[in-house]
């Protein structure tokens, strides 16, 4: 993927002090070899992996390369929006949940997944041999860039979360509160409902944890900061099929991290924006994976 206008240019392509040129996804979720991440066909995605270890296998690869981020896979998303093309997948145990005739191969897979890149075009971002694959469903993905602290939204500005210099640790100074005009942006979520509000100190808030279909999850802000379409959180536009997936916000104390895009076991709750932020780091489950991508400028790396 390649920046447009330098005036309007992405968030995505915003690394650093500069403008990258392109941007390169992995075209299925990853397997880990010798150390390394790997972007390879009719594998058995890795699985088990918790965040800081998939950040490591993802830098193992050299310079340039990177755990994908949240802006990234939105980035992703909204190409799939624009074109029509929102992604089918592994989302019931080996075929699509929405799509029963579609379905890919489990063969040696464990649990409910199926080989990467196993599904038919439709289970590509723009329903084309050549897109990004199983963004939908098969397993959830570890994504770097954003996190949920005491119920307040955090992030790394623009696509920073890519460099290999960036500080991700729980403690990083790196990581900015996403405020607007009256006050940082947080989840508040109450008696089975969740909304996006901007409270100032002294108003209070539920700090609970709880999930909601994205047509359910309520905005409630002054404003809209940039950071939260960029993210993915309240985006420009959503497609129609969008309505029924499912996002979770832990607003307890702690931090947690993100995974999207839903697994393979999902059924109705699935679709490629489906996100839950209420994953320590440190956790590691059979249906999470993740995936890999490499930025450039003027056909080469950046040099920090």
């Amino acid at each position: 993927m390649r920046p447009k206008d330098a005036e309007e240019t992405p968030a995505m392509f915003r690394i650093g002090d500069k403008v990258v040129d392109a941007i390169y996804i992995s075209k299925y979720p990853n397997v880990v070899i010798d150390g390394r991440a790997y972007s390879l066909p009719m594998v058995d995605p890795t699985v088990n992996i918790d965040f800081d270890r998939a950040v490591e296998v993802c830098r193992a690869k050299g310079s340039g390369w990177h755990l994908m981020t949240v802006v990234e896979g939105e980035y992703l998303l909204n190409e799939s929006r624009a074109k029509g093309t929102m992604p089918h997948g592994n989302t019931n145990w080996g075929k699509d949940y929405y799509h029963p005739d579609e379905q890919g191969n489990r063969k040696g897979c464990g649990f409910g997944r199926t080989l990467t890149g196993s599904g038919p075009a439709t289970w590509n971002h723009d329903h084309t041999i050549y897109g990004v694959s199983d963004l939908n469903g098969n397993v959830w993905e570890w994504q770097a860039g954003l996190r949920m602290v005491n119920g307040i939204l955090e992030y790394i500005p623009n696509n920073d979360a890519a460099l290999d210099t960036c500080d991700l640790s729980r403690d990083s100074k790196e990581w900015q509160q996403i405020k607007t005009s009256r006050g940082p942006a947080r989840a508040n979520v109450e008696n089975g409902d969740i909304a996006i509000v901007d409270l100032s100190e002294h108003e209070e808030y539920e700090p609970d944890y709880d999930g909601v279909r994205i047509e359910d999850l309520t905005v409630e802000l002054s404003e809209i900061p940039q950071a939260l379409r960029d993210l993915g959180i309240v985006p420009e536009n959503r497609a129609d099929s969008e309505g029924k997936t499912y996002v979770c916000f832990d607003a307890t104390e702690g931090e947690w991290l993100p995974i999207r895009g839903s697994a393979f076991s999902n059924t109705s709750y699935s679709g490629p924006s489906a996100l839950y932020l209420h994953y320590a780091r440190s956790i590691s489950y059979d249906y999470v994976g993740f995936r890999s991508a490499f930025y450039e400028v003027n056909g080469k790396l950046i040099a920090e």
